[in-house]
């Protein structure tokens, strides 16, 4: 690993940059307090917690590695945990474990963290170069796992999966360029849900209300949480239980999710505060239905009819909720994916024919990266020809056209790369 401080950055004077260059145990309380203003404002540590973050501040090294510089490579046995200030670095991958053969598989942002192998001294699962100066805070081993085992919970959604991608936004019908490549991705995603309803899944909205009103009326009822009231909703767990008991169509929890995500999709089911994710957690999800001031409660015969309607519908949500939570998945900041939902988009790529060719170790890393894209306009145009590449792409649905110099060739396969 090769380091430089370099004399040349505006930064290198800063009076945090020589705090974090201090010894840990000649670090004083004011050197601990100025790192920590820091890095508080840094998008990596916005969710830990005070007290793990003053911890940071008080093990963590300053590096700042110049462009093209290799941090480790693939293989290696890791020392050192790392978070990225600011700049960015290539994630590169090789089959063959020769250095030359390796792809750059995604970039790695400002805010991103990476390095946790060294929790069970693990070989690095790819080798990392600097893609620009870039500064970075560095944890070493033994400090890393000592604030793992005493904040497991704080850090565990935080830093897995082991790499992090840059975020992605658009604008109008133009994929973004490098510059946009930090704004939300939530923001990004938003824009790409369905936007008008289909029929059926007015239809299912409908049944699924009318028929928890039958059933369980006080499902639905206005709510207190932290002094504010929320007016006829229902609790996230409470729905996933609900269908549980509904139907043996419903195979799990997790399924369940994924079905009441696809009513979220299309905007019949809402969050209070407008999350984009279905979670199976105590928040406060709306109806359609509830949504007005004046909402009307069904009558008994429109209670029956949900009733009758329910198996059919249930079933036909079941059969597309896999796909929904898949999206809901793939549309997470990678640093905030479990384990278990880094397993389902390894277990759906192993039945991609487009990438039978790659090794399961590389198909665990692309698990990590792969970020959910979705261009309901025709014509958007993802990248021109002569620029410089930042994505690579997995067509899921739909088809592209590639123009070469004024030639079109249509893409009409469903799971396909693009280089």
């Amino acid at each position: 690993m090769v380091a430089v401080h370099a004399s040349a950055h505006s930064v290198a004077s800063s009076e945090w940059i020589i705090c974090l260059d201090k010894r840990p145990a000649e670090r004083s309380g004011e050197d601990v307090d100025i790192i920590l203003a820091r890095l508080r404002g840094v998008k990596a540590f916005e969710k830990f917690h005070p007290n793990l973050l003053q911890q940071i501040c008080m093990c963590g090294f300053y590096e700042c590695l110049e462009k093209g510089i290799t941090l480790y490579r693939q293989g290696d046995i890791g020392t050192s945990w790392y978070a990225v200030l600011s700049g960015s670095l290539d994630v590169k991958v090789s089959e063959t474990a020769n250095h030359q053969d390796a792809v750059t598989i995604c970039t790695l942002g400002v805010g991103t963290a990476f390095g946790e192998s060294i929790l069970d001294n693990t070989p690095r699962h790819a080798t990392i170069v600097s893609r620009e100066n870039s500064e970075l805070l560095r944890i070493e081993q033994r400090e890393f796992k000592t604030l793992w085992e005493k904040y497991r919970q704080c850090m565990a959604g935080l830093l897995a999966p082991p790499y992090g991608v840059m975020d992605s936004g658009a604008t109008n019908d133009r994929m973004p360029d490098k510059e946009n490549l930090n704004s939300d991705p939530l923001n990004f995603m938003s824009k790409n849900l369905y936007k008008v309803p289909s029929e059926k899944i007015l239809r299912a909205e409908k049944v699924l209300r009318n028929a928890i009103l039958a059933r369980a009326p006080h499902m639905i009822r206005d709510r207190k949480y932290h002094l504010k009231t929320y007016r006829q909703c229902c609790v996230g767990t409470e729905l996933v239980d609900w269908l549980l008991q509904q139907s043996s169509c419903v195979h799990s929890r997790a399924h369940a999710v994924g079905m009441w995500q696809v009513l979220l999709e299309e905007g019949v089911l809402n969050h209070v505060d407008h999350k984009l994710n279905f979670q199976d957690k105590y928040l406060f999800y709306r109806f359609l239905d509830d949504e007005e001031e004046d909402a009307v409660l069904p009558s008994d015969d429109e209670k029956r009819e949900a009733e009758e309607e329910l198996q059919e519908t249930l079933l036909f949500l079941s059969q597309i909720g896999p796909d929904a939570h898949m999206r809901m998945i793939l549309r997470k900041p990678p640093g905030q994916r479990t384990a278990e939902d880094l397993e389902i988009i390894y277990d759906e790529l192993l039945h991609i024919k487009a990438l039978s060719h790659l090794s399961n170790t590389v198909k665990r890393e692309l698990a990590g990266v792969l970020i959910f894209e979705s261009h309901a306009k025709a014509g958007t145009v993802l990248f021109n020809q002569g620029e410089e590449g930042t994505s690579w792409y997995i067509i899921q649905k739909g088809s592209v056209n590639v123009v070469i110099y004024g030639k079109v060739m249509s893409c009409h396969v469903i799971s396909v790369y693009l280089g």
